[in-house]
């Protein structure tokens, strides 16, 4: 059996065939260009053309008989449509934090903060859709006046395949306005909102599946009817693609952004809300912790920082690889605020510490540190809820850079686990795909090849622990209280 397996991600359309005898067997990738996506945002039928493009380019390359369809999309976006169901507005996503001060107001009030986590598991923060529609309630009453549904990303996409107006459970977990427990949107919450459910899409397991309309069929020239699984956020897709839906396995993933996960059975919420929890399938909850600064820091440094300079990444990471670490600059990745652990989403960024002799070398060093020591951070707030983990599985962009792997080691100080294969959450969703056709019976027994381990450097981890303890006094300096 044959997915097409398609994930609309924060920077770039994949479409990748996945074979339930072979695996992952063609994938390809398109770059958003700046007219489709400037991060914060994204053009809701540009996004939606790009991926038809895709799909067709693929087929093309590979001809083959395509079984069913599986979806993947962004966690935390926003989409609202006309009485038409046609876009009103682009597509917000997680990194476009510009209710931050809105949401400030909000986060001062602790009674509202612990009833909203407590309910929802996540927290008082511009980068979830709940406070991105309070937020435009406020500044742009006629644009939230003229919409009639609210919707996500990933929804748009599989209306446009399917014509279902139906959303995925494990993305409606991270909207704000999902009850964690009860597994259904909160009334309550909409009604602090001013949100009417009739807005709101019907909420599925992440396995539902419908249809492929004949337009789109003839369109793609794939045959009439095969099924479209809805899928979900590539985060908790990760975690089915890293065969970590069983206990004791963290994976990390260091993508755009970055983010720590473990499944569990019920909600996992602590008193001191530093982490988050979000719903994945079949019962299971995903406890959490998530970076807004990871590989778009990457970029960044590339192409604005320093743009024009003509360095590849291996070429940073060659010159970042001679840096002297111990008096390297420290860098605060917060050029997209900041989620965990500390909400704050106005937080910004820096380097601390430039000197004279510094170069390109040390600045990049700098970018990679700090988005590991954020993460370690999140690593941290996690594990004294959960506890050590038995095994960690890291995946995203850094599986392109040794140096930033064999550095996530150190600074961990434990054994880090490619993941052997690219596009996980891909993968994740094809699994799902066959799952919900019953060719895997049991989705948390799904078991995927595993890569190269990278083991801490013993010399290196206690000078990154030192670095470490740098870096939280700077970044104790640079915070405000909530």
């Amino acid at each position: 059996m044959n997915i097409l397996a398609l994930e609309t991600s924060t920077s770039a359309s994949k479409v990748a065939i996945y074979s339930s005898k072979k695996g992952l067997i063609n994938v390809s990738s398109i770059p958003y260009d700046e007219s489709i996506s400037d991060i914060i945002t994204q053009d809701p039928n540009g996004i939606f053309d790009l991926l038809i493009k895709g799909i067709k380019e693929t087929l093309r390359s590979y001809p083959c008989q395509i079984d069913a369809i599986s979806l993947s999309g962004i966690w935390h976006s926003l989409l609202l449509l006309d009485k038409n169901r046609k876009p009103t507005t682009p597509i917000y996503t997680w990194a476009d934090t510009r209710a931050a001060n809105t949401v400030a107001e909000y986060r001062k009030d602790q009674k509202l903060w612990n009833w909203f986590y407590n309910k929802t598991g996540c927290a008082i923060h511009s980068l979830y859709p709940l406070w991105k529609i309070i937020h435009l309630k406020k500044h742009k009453p006629d644009l939230v006046s003229h919409a009639y549904y609210i919707t996500s990303q990933l929804q748009y996409v599989f209306e446009q395949l399917t014509g279902k107006t139906v959303e995925s459970k494990t993305i409606a977990a991270g909207t704000g306005m999902f009850n964690i427990h009860k597994l259904d949107w909160d009334d309550d919450i909409l009604h602090f909102a001013g949100v009417n459910r009739s807005m709101l899409c019907e909420l599925q397991e992440p396995t539902y599946k419908a249809p492929l309309k004949d337009s789109m069929a003839e369109l793609l020239g794939l045959k009439r009817g095969i099924p479209v699984v809805i899928g979900g956020s590539d985060g908790a897709l990760n975690q089915i693609g890293a065969g970590a839906l069983k206990s004791g396995i963290m994976t990390l993933s260091v993508g755009t952004s970055g983010a720590l996960r473990l499944a569990y059975d019920k909600p996992v919420l602590p008193e001191n809300t530093s982490t988050w929890c979000y719903y994945a399938l079949n019962g299971k909850r995903l406890a959490g912790a998530a970076t807004s600064g990871a590989g778009n820091c990457l970029e960044w440094f590339k192409k604005r920082a320093y743009k024009g300079c003509g360095l590849s990444y291996e070429q940073l990471n060659q010159m970042a690889a001679k840096v002297d670490i111990k008096n390297a600059p420290i860098f605060l990745p917060f050029l997209y605020g900041e989620r965990n652990p500390g909400w704050q989403d106005n937080r910004e960024a820096s380097f601390i510490g430039i000197k004279g002799q510094h170069e390109i070398g040390d600045l990049y060093h700098g970018v990679l540190e700090g988005v590991l020591f954020n993460l370690y951070q999140c690593y941290e707030a996690l594990t004294q809820i959960t506890g050590e983990p038995k095994e960690i599985r890291i995946s995203g962009g850094i599986e392109n850079s040794p140096l930033w792997l064999q550095m996530a080691a150190d600074i961990f100080n434990r054994d880090i686990i490619t993941s052997g294969i690219q596009h996980m959450s891909t993968v994740g969703s094809a699994v799902l795909a066959l799952n919900a056709l019953g060719e895997i019976a049991d989705i948390e027994k799904f078991e995927p090849e595993c890569g190269k381990k990278y083991s801490p450097n013993k010399d290196k981890t206690q000078i990154y622990q030192n670095r470490y303890q740098t870096y939280l006094k700077y970044y104790q300096m640079t915070g405000n209280k909530r």
